[in-house]
C-alpha cells in the first residue's frame, strides 16, 4: 500500500534522477568541441551516478548493493590504470553500463507497485527510459574496445573517426547512436558491421519497443482500475445514503 511518506520519498528521487540525465543529455552537444568538454563530462557522468544512488537506495540492501556497484566505476574513471589500455578501456566502459542497468531494474520494480498512476509513477517510467539508453550507451562503447571496427561510420570504423575527434565527442555520438537505435529511429549513419554488435543493436531496439509498449498497457491498466474503484467507492456512499433511516 502506497503512502503519503513514500510518494514523496520517490518524488525526490525520481526527479533528481531525471534533472541530472537531461541535463548531461542537453549538455553534451554544447560542450562536446570544447576544451572543457571532458570536464563537463565527468561532472555529468558522476551526477547521474549519485542521483541514481540515491534513487536505488530505497532501503538499506539496496544502498549497499548500490555501492558495491559504484565502486568499480569510480575506480575504473578516477582511479590508476593497472591493466593494459583494452581491458582498462573496457572495465571503463562496462562498469556504468552495470550501474546504469542496476538503477533501471530498482526504479522499474517500484514504478511497478504503483497502485495508481501519479507524477512520480509517469517521472520513474522516463527515468528507466533513459537509463536503458545510457546503459546501452556503455554497452556499444564497450563492443567497440573489444572490435574496433564493430561500428561503421561513413563507411569507416567509427574509432578512427573518435580518435580524430574530441573525447566528448565520440561520447556524445554514441549517446545520439543509443537513442536513435532505442526508439528503433535509425538514420543509417551509424551502422554495426560486426555479429555481436549486431545483437547488441537489435537487443536495444527490442527492449525499447517492448518497454514502451508494456509501461503503456500498465499505465492505462491502472487508470481504468483506479477510476473503476472510484466509481464503486462512489455508488457505495451513494447507497449507504439512501439506506440511512431519515430523522
Amino acid at each position: 500500500m502506497e503512502t503519503i511518506g513514500t510518494i514523496e520519498n520517490e518524488r525526490g528521487r525520481f526527479t533528481g534522477l531525471l534533472i541530472a540525465q537531461l541535463l548531461f543529455i542537453f549538455m553534451m552537444p554544447f560542450v562536446s568541441e570544447s576544451t572543457t568538454g571532458t570536464f563537463f563530462r565527468y561532472m555529468g557522468l558522476f551526477g547521474i551516478l549519485a542521483a541514481g544512488l540515491y534513487a536505488a537506495s530505497k532501503n538499506r540492501t539496496e544502498r549497499r548493493i548500490s555501492m558495491v556497484i559504484l565502486i568499480p566505476v569510480l575506480f575504473a574513471w578516477l582511479g590508476p590504470s593497472l591493466m593494459p589500455k583494452p581491458f582498462d578501456e573496457l572495465l571503463r566502459y562496462l562498469t556504468p553500463a552495470i550501474c546504469f542497468g542496476f538503477t533501471a531494474y530498482v526504479v522499474i520494480r517500484d514504478v511497478y507497485r504503483h497502485e495508481r498512476v501519479t507524477t512520480d509513477t509517469i517521472l520513474g517510467a522516463i527515468n528507466v527510459y533513459l537509463l536503458i539508453s545510457f546503459a546501452f550507451m556503455f554497452l556499444h562503447a564497450s563492443v567497440l574496445m573489444i572490435r574496433p571496427d564493430a561500428y561503421l561510420f561513413a563507411g569507416e570504423p567509427i574509432l578512427e573517426y573518435f580518435r580524430s575527434t574530441p573525447d566528448s565527442r565520440g561520447f556524445s555520438t554514441m549517446l545520439y547512436f543509443s537513442f536513435t537505435t532505442l526508439t528503433t529511429l535509425g538514420y543509417g549513419d551509424i551502422v554495426p558491421a560486426a555479429a555481436f554488435a549486431r545483437l547488441v543493436t537489435s537487443a536495444e531496439a527490442v527492449i525499447g519497443q517492448l518497454f514502451v509498449a508494456i509501461i503503456i498497457g500498465r499505465l492505462v491498466g491502472l487508470e481504468v482500475s483506479s477510476r473503476a474503484m472510484m466509481a464503486r467507492s462512489s455508488i457505495s456512499e451513494s447507497d449507504t445514503a439512501l439506506r440511512a433511516p431519515s430523522s
